[in-house]
């Protein structure tokens, strides 16, 4: 989030060069026509104006170059936000100079409560602390407690095999119903119907297979169950050889680094916010005083051209005014988005927005 409001400052101040970059192509192309007329007039000389065509190049490579900034700032700003974006869009934000009112000790107490650096980093901590917890509990007996319950359903695609299988049970009986009835025949006494007990009896046949249909259709909760089962184990660490002993202290030493590191990372934030406040004030000063230097840069430059119309100032003067004032204006425009850089670092220290809070 951090890296890309400032490559959002930084598309925002190449735009701001462009129109810096333009408006010195306008007062250059109206020192050339003024060059121009003179020289048509017989009041100036060839020289004025090749001086202002050399201007007027110089300022259109300042702003080819200001444009192809603002085109490599935009792409820069996509591969941020993972969205590409129209090198051609305008961002509309308006970034002001304003004075900023900032509480130094306020600022640091947000950024110790609110850093997302500094939160992970405390996580880290009660991670560490959980882990010492957990190697100590090594040391204790452990007691586990098993309960079990279970059961069996199974359902046959083809009856068939199971009808032969059933039926084969049959041929024992058969065949002792025969034998009997032979002993019977031999003695004289009455026979019994061996067919009642025949494996290709059909009426047999159909009663085992309908027997076997109503048994294959407890799937899938016709659950045949078994005894339930439960047990306990109680295990005691005797002895574990040193491993456990290391864990320990591997835990407890890691615990101590996490922290360490949150101390590390309170006294960098501290720091950190101390110089970011320090920053934004001086570059608020900066950007007032460059914005005076801008200023008199441009009396300079009208001073200058008012004398070039007179007649009384040669061409170099208004040259020099003119690189004057635009070096002032790049540079206040300098100032005044390194201000709004210093501020987004602050925010991102704090983990909150400062810009509301600071015009107040």
């Amino acid at each position: 989030m951090a890296d890309v409001t400032q490559q959002y400052i930084g598309v925002l101040e190449a735009q701001e060069e462009i129109a810096q970059a333009d408006r010195e192509l306008v007062r250059v192309g109206t020192q050339l026509r003024l060059a121009q007329a003179r020289l048509q007039v017989g009041t100036g000389i060839g020289l004025d104006v090749r001086r202002a065509e050399v201007q007027l190049g110089t300022a259109e490579v300042r702003r080819l170059r200001a444009q192809n900034a603002r085109v490599l700032q935009m792409l820069t700003l996509g591969q941020r936000i993972g969205v590409p974006l129209d090198t051609t869009t305008r961002l509309t934000s308006e970034f002001a100079l304003f004075e900023p009112s900032l509480d130094a000790a306020a600022l640091t107490r947000a950024a110790l409560l609110n850093n997302p650096v500094l939160l992970s980093a405390r996580a880290t901590v009660e991670a560490a602390a959980t882990e010492v917890r957990v190697a100590r509990s090594a040391y204790l007996p452990s007691l586990n407690f098993g309960v079990g319950i279970g059961g069996s359903v199974y359902q046959a695609g083809d009856i068939d095999p199971l009808v032969e299988q059933r039926l084969g049970s049959f041929q024992g009986a058969f065949a002792a119903c025969q034998q009997e009835n032979q002993i019977r025949q031999a003695a004289g006494a009455p026979l019994r119907d061996c067919d009642l007990v025949s494996p290709t009896n059909p009426l047999i046949r159909e009663q085992v297979r309908g027997q076997l249909r109503e048994e294959n259709r407890g799937f899938p909760f016709g659950y045949m169950t078994q005894p339930a089962t439960a047990s306990m184990t109680v295990s005691l660490p005797i002895y574990t050889g040193i491993g456990r002993g290391l864990s320990v202290q591997q835990a407890r030493a890691s615990a101590e680094d996490a922290r360490l590191q949150v101390r590390a990372q309170e006294l960098r934030l501290q720091t950190d916010v101390a110089a970011a406040v320090q920053n934004t004030r001086t570059a608020y000063q900066t950007a007032l005083l460059e914005r005076r230097v801008r200023e008199t840069a441009a009396e300079e430059l009208r001073l200058a051209e008012e004398r070039f119309r007179a007649g009384v100032a040669s061409s170099v003067e208004v040259v020099d005014g003119q690189t004057r004032l635009s070096e002032a204006e790049q540079r206040e425009i300098n100032a005044v988005y390194t201000f709004h850089r210093s501020l987004a670092l602050l925010e991102a220290l704090g983990g909150q927005p400062l810009r509301s809070r600071a015009r107040r």
